[in-house]
């Protein structure tokens, strides 16, 4: 189980808005992943049962719920802040109380952190991101070594309410969480604890081969392609630096008809080649660029990602910035230490 324990006092403080709030908000990032959807849909469930006077529970993610993610239990539910942002930030400023999921501060949950600063509600964070800004909150649950905001949420609720409001809805929400933020407990699970979570949840009968398909098996034909160029055409690796990268244009993404949620999980490609330490993929935006950054062995990209104004974890981080492709590649190439190094051009020889 869990070996931290919870602050008494915030328990039982949560336990008490959640039962007499009317109107509860539930809020995620900006471009949601398998965490954010897992733990901010996992929470709605919850807390449609915890909720004693069957109280409005609205989940609201900034850019809505990924295509990839619309299979998970009440999906259908979240509204998205790009395509009904009035009811968002109305639903907002009128809830009593606020959960926000896998995120460390409001910048994250882009233009909707004005509406969430002006909300009068009661704000809790559940978190496992470093660096919470705890004066946006009212209670902070923040855990940066626990391995999602999905496990914390797990021992959260049980330590709340028991197990009592645990079924198997729930618990192939928080496991999808727990399995993508992982890579498939690939990292971030050296605590004993993720894997007592797993072990929890799978006993719900929520067949985790089905949900291993619906997270990784749903390459479309463009999807599978673009990964065929992306690899022999726009992957960057400096052997001596033990760096690898990708850069994406806006072009490059039209041409195969890919978006960000394509993406995903393109830039661990990189660390499957041994001699690789350290991956980045750079995607072009309108006026931005993103970058995701990995890492193995003992390099910490949260650090890396901090210079760019991002954060996240130490072998999982990233950041938007406002700038183009070049300039980002550049200053991203400066602090990896390859800037102004050519990129190996051809296989090396045995």
């Amino acid at each position: 189980m869990y070996a931290e324990t919870f602050d008494n006092q915030s328990i039982a403080t949560l336990r008490q808005q959640v039962s007499e709030a009317q109107k509860i908000v539930l809020l995620s990032h900006m471009n949601a992943d398998g965490d954010a959807c897992g733990s901010i849909l996992g929470c709605t469930l919850l807390l449609d049962q915890a909720a004693e006077k069957k109280q409005s529970v609205v989940p609201i993610l900034p850019n809505g719920c990924p295509k990839t993610m619309e299979w998970l239990p009440a999906s259908g539910r979240i509204l998205s802040g790009e395509r009904e942002r009035k009811r968002c930030e109305t639903a907002i400023k009128e809830a009593d109380l606020i959960v926000c999921l896998d995120f460390n501060t409001g910048s994250r949950i882009d233009f909707l952190q004005d509406a969430l600063a002006g909300a009068k509600a009661f704000k809790v964070l559940v978190d496992h991101h470093h660096n919470p800004a705890r004066e946006q909150f009212d209670i902070v649950f923040s855990d940066p070594s626990i391995s999602s905001t999905c496990e914390l949420l797990l021992w959260l609720s049980v330590e709340t309410w028991g197990r009592q409001y645990l079924n198997v809805d729930v618990a192939r929400c928080l496991y999808t969480g727990l399995r993508t933020d992982t890579g498939g407990f690939a990292f971030s699970c050296s605590q004993p604890s993720c894997f007592d979570a797993a072990a929890l949840l799978v006993s719900y009968d929520i067949h985790p081969a089905e949900i291993h398909n619906q997270i990784t098996n749903t390459f479309t034909f463009n999807r599978m392609m673009f990964y065929g160029f992306a690899l022999s055409h726009r992957l960057e690796i400096y052997p001596q630096q033990r760096v690898a990268l990708f850069s994406f244009s806006i072009d490059d993404q039209q041409q195969y008809g890919v978006t960000g949620e394509d993406m995903e999980g393109l830039v661990n490609y990189t660390l499957m080649m041994t001699e690789i330490a350290v991956g980045a993929l750079l995607r072009e935006e309108p006026g931005r660029t993103k970058v995701s950054l990995r890492a193995k062995n003992d390099v910490n990209v949260n650090l890396l990602a901090q210079e760019l104004g991002g954060g996240g974890h130490t072998k999982a981080a990233g950041a938007t910035c406002p700038m183009p492709l070049d300039k980002t590649l550049a200053a991203v190439k400066r602090l990896l230490g390859v800037e102004g190094q050519e990129p190996m051009k051809n296989l090396p020889t045995a």
